[in-house]
């Protein structure tokens, strides 16, 4: 099997996804039904609680998430001509939730819904009201693709991740947590590279070898969900890495469900976010491999 999906992503997603998942599909470079791009703007407008943040799961009436945020910044930087008002309030929200130490944390109020989405576990990775390095390293990121200009603030979210990078090359969720978490650090990378950290910088160098390496052990025993990760790595730079790259991709082919969507770990049916994530990466890496044989 190729690195072509098989099965329709489009129609699941359009059915069954939030402006978010939808928003992938555009920021990918998927073809769109006419007039979508215009319907999801509106769409995000009429999301935006009153403090400009996206609420958490983009469910109205709930509050607003630095994740859900951060991520639809991320994906309709591109329109910040055509939508200032609501980029300039989704920012707003966003430096509103950046910490002493430079880093980015959810509010009290958005817990329980964390504990109703993952339960225990969530609370292990996603803790609220202290920073968090992958929320970081999100919020870093889509400040940045709308060119935020506070220097200030963008250098110490940069120099929050910077330096609290663990020996093996990979990050803890949050400061001083007993061990690392792979799962944050393409996140990171991702952060640092749209805050302008050279690749020749021996954190960003660490953390992805260390990055490249986890993907390498996720691909071996078949863990799609890992590969939400593929992005984080970057250009790969050797044959080794883009072996890892396609192999990834193949993974994602190769468990995509017949209903056009995938399947997280311990379930049963498709999931929007986690398919609509998988049918980005597809892409953006199909073309980032195309374009770097190209050069």
């Amino acid at each position: 099997m190729g690195t072509k999906l098989h099965y329709d992503y489009q129609n699941y997603l359009l059915s069954n996804g939030t402006v978010a998942d939808k928003l992938r599909m555009v920021s990918a470079g998927f073809e769109v039904p006419s007039g979508l791009v215009d319907d999801l703007m509106n769409e995000v407008k009429l999301n935006l609680n009153q403090d400009g943040g996206i609420p958490f799961g983009v469910s109205p009436g709930s509050p607003s998430s630095v994740k859900e945020t951060a991520e639809i910044l991320a994906l309709i930087a591109k329109y910040k001509r055509e939508w200032p008002e609501v980029i300039a309030k989704m920012v707003e929200f966003l430096i509103s939730r950046q910490k002493k130490d430079g880093g980015f944390g959810e509010s009290l109020k958005i817990d329980p819904y964390i504990e109703d989405k993952w339960g225990a576990i969530g609370r292990a990775f996603y803790p609220v009201a202290k920073s968090v390095t992958w929320l970081t390293g999100k919020a870093l990121e889509a400040l940045c693709l709308v060119d935020y200009d506070n220097e200030e603030r963008i250098r110490r979210a940069r120099d929050f991740l910077l330096y609290n990078q663990y020996e093996d090359g990979n990050w803890p969720d949050f400061k001083d947590q007993e061990t690392s978490d792979p799962l944050a650090t393409g996140n990171i990378l991702s952060g640092l590279r749209a805050a302008g950290v050279n690749s020749d910088n021996e954190v960003y160098k660490d953390g992805r070898a260390a990055l490249y390496q986890h993907l390498k052990n996720a691909i071996e025993v078949k863990s799609t969900f890992d590969m939400a990760d593929l992005l984080g790595a970057g250009v790969p730079e050797t044959e080794l890495e883009k072996e890892v790259i396609q192999s990834g991709i193949v993974l994602i082919v190769q468990s995509q469900n017949d209903d056009g969507g995938w399947v997280p770990l311990g379930s049963k049916k498709s999931d929007p976010e986690l398919s609509s994530i998988l049918a980005f990466v597809v892409k953006k890496e199909r073309n980032l491999l195309k374009r770097n044989e190209n050069e």
